[in-house]
């Protein structure tokens, strides 16, 4: 009884510790968000990509962090959007107005817009207003943290797990083995008596 417990929360605890490790962020934003909290206040120059468009293409990205808030200056790569909204374009028209972001030009003539960014490594919905077309349409972006520099990333969530899941992992193999070696001098005893 006691090895099978044993065991159990070996296995349990080794897959404590191998949830704990650091997930790869895919383009899809399958990492874990990182949030202003995160990031050293500061402004960076940050990649960000459009996961289900190709008509709304970012070619450059500034994020802002300050006092546990991030924006983002995006430039697109064409003059089709005259407004952007952080959110649902459903949503956009709901409100007074003053969180959609009405375009500038770069001094390419290529259209910029400041809009606020909830977190990084996860896709956030993106409003563009079409000029042509005069409407909304819906995309997801991912705003990349692996880009920003080395250090700015102040603090990793749950670094504290792995190694506190590693010590009672070990802890628990060495159990183990004591368990089966008390079993073998038992049974080695049972057999000269």
């Amino acid at each position: 009884m006691k090895m099978r417990l044993c065991g159990i929360l070996s296995v349990l605890l080794a897959v404590l510790c191998a949830s704990a490790l650091p997930v790869p962020v895919s383009a899809a934003g399958g990492g874990r968000p990182v949030y202003a909290a995160d990031v050293a206040n500061g402004t960076y120059e940050i990649e960000a990509e459009t996961l289900n468009s190709s008509m709304f293409r970012i070619v450059a990205c500034t994020l802002t962090v300050t006092d546990e808030s991030m924006s983002a200056h995006v430039t697109l790569s064409a003059k089709g959007f005259g407004k952007l909204f952080a959110g649902h374009g459903v949503d956009a028209d709901n409100g007074d107005g003053s969180e959609i972001s009405v375009f500038s030009e770069d001094g390419e003539g290529r259209h910029t817009f400041d809009i606020p960014v909830s977190a990084l490594d996860t896709p956030i919905p993106v409003a563009g207003w079409s000029i042509k077309r005069e409407k909304w349409y819906d995309y997801d972006v991912v705003f990349h943290a692996d880009s920003l520099p080395d250090g700015v990333v102040a603090k990793s969530g749950n670094s504290w797990i792995l190694p506190c899941a590693a010590g009672c992992t070990a802890a628990a193999v060495i159990a183990v083995f004591a368990v089966r070696g008390s079993r073998r001098r038992k049974k080695k005893q049972g057999d000269t008596a």
